[in-house]
């Protein structure tokens, strides 16, 4: 409690009436009970100094010890943090890894250890690699779960399983884990506007906009920009994440100028933050190409997915799943363009690739298998 100097304040006590229930009784109560206890144990009082000596003795060398035993790896997780947000996946992965084994004997109510679980997680999930994801981030669920229920581990862990299943294309049991992350945050973490909060928000937008449920997706959209841009500014890069969700959500519900509107929006926040190449220009491009396609806009729609696929032919594997989608966007220009042979050359590529990593139900590649079949089906 703060201190209060006014002179009303410190003689408020010789105001109070000596009753039982005053306060000033209760004060003198409380003395009484504290002068009772040291009599009590002053007999060993001695022994209790040497005790409290012998325990600091311990305990000081003890944290000196494990605060230099953490740097390294406070070290790793600060640049592989770096890494990962520059694109820079190989070198935060080796990071990650190398905190990962400085934190295996440790245990699991460590937070460090519920951390690098999750980071490797989203590593192997920025890099297309889903199947190997999943574990890291099913056990950052189940540690979060259990020894940090009511902190903000618990529901961003949710979260992080809910991207993971938007990518792999399992968008009502993403929208079912998204639920249930706000109910955790509601019920627990209780604040009601959060740059996280927000994340799940966008997260469960897109769950919602791939099933088709557009307003609601909207309305979950919209909640997350306005608190995106309330917590980090107005052109953050937090804020470009849900504008271009936001793009495509207006996309599919034929709002073309709206949906252009927050393409070019978010394409300006990434490009002014990363440059021209950067994973999440790459990821903005493809937006705006597709949207230039469905409105005829040919030309400019090239100009895009082509920038698109070099940077993310630059930062990813070639058989990344956003390669393939990038390659499947350019087989559906080259039908609309009228060119067969290229269509079905970059079709193929990206479906090779679809098939192999997300499976051949995932709707990314059912639709390039589509795409596939009408460019085959096209005059030579």
């Amino acid at each position: 409690m703060p201190e209060n100097n006014s002179p009303s304040a410190n003689h408020a006590t010789d105001l109070v009436p000596e009753t039982t229930g005053s306060l000033s009784a209760k004060f003198r109560a409380v003395k009484q009970r504290v002068q009772a206890y040291q009599a009590k144990i002053r007999p060993y009082q001695d022994k209790i100094n040497k005790i409290r000596i012998v325990l600091y003795a311990i305990a000081i060398p003890w944290a000196i010890f494990i605060a230099i035993k953490s740097l390294p790896y406070y070290a790793a997780i600060g640049k592989g943090e770096s890494y990962f947000k520059q694109g820079l996946y190989n070198e935060a992965e080796k990071e990650f890894l190398f905190c990962y084994e400085q934190c295996k004997t440790e245990n699991a109510k460590d937070p460090r250890l519920a951390r690098v679980l999750n980071n490797l997680g989203m590593i192997y999930r920025g890099t297309g690699r889903y199947r190997l994801a999943e574990p890291y981030v099913k056990e950052t669920v189940e540690i979060a779960e259990k020894h940090f229920q009511k902190k903000q581990e618990y529901p961003m862990s949710l979260s992080n399983q809910g991207a993971l299943l938007n990518d792999e294309g399992r968008y009502s049991e993403a929208e079912e884990v998204y639920r249930k992350a706000l109910l955790v945050w509601k019920d627990n973490i209780k604040k009601e506007s959060d740059s996280k909060l927000a994340s799940i928000y966008n997260g469960l937008a897109r769950s919602l906009r791939e099933q088709g449920k557009l307003d609601e997706a909207e309305a979950q959209a919209q909640k997350a920009l306005s608190m995106k841009e309330k917590e980090s500014g107005k052109n953050s890069l937090d804020a470009a994440s849900v504008l271009e969700n936001l793009g495509k959500i207006a996309q599919k519900k034929g709002a073309f100028e709206q949906s252009q509107r927050y393409f070019e929006s978010a394409l300006i926040i990434d490009r002014t933050a990363f440059g021209e190449k950067h994973p999440d220009v790459a990821s903005d491009q493809c937006g705006m190409g597709r949207l230039y396609m469905q409105v005829g806009k040919l030309k400019e729609a090239r100009t895009f997915l082509e920038q698109s696929l070099a940077t993310r032919q630059h930062f990813f594997k070639a058989d990344h799943p956003t390669v393939a989608r990038t390659l499947s966007s350019l087989g559906e220009l080259n039908i609309k363009e009228g060119d067969r042979q290229n269509a079905i050359t970059n079709l193929n590529l990206a479906l090779k690739t679809q098939s192999q990593f997300l499976g051949p139900q995932h709707p990314d590649t059912l639709e390039t298998a589509k795409a596939l079949t009408k460019a085959m089906s096209m005059q030579k």
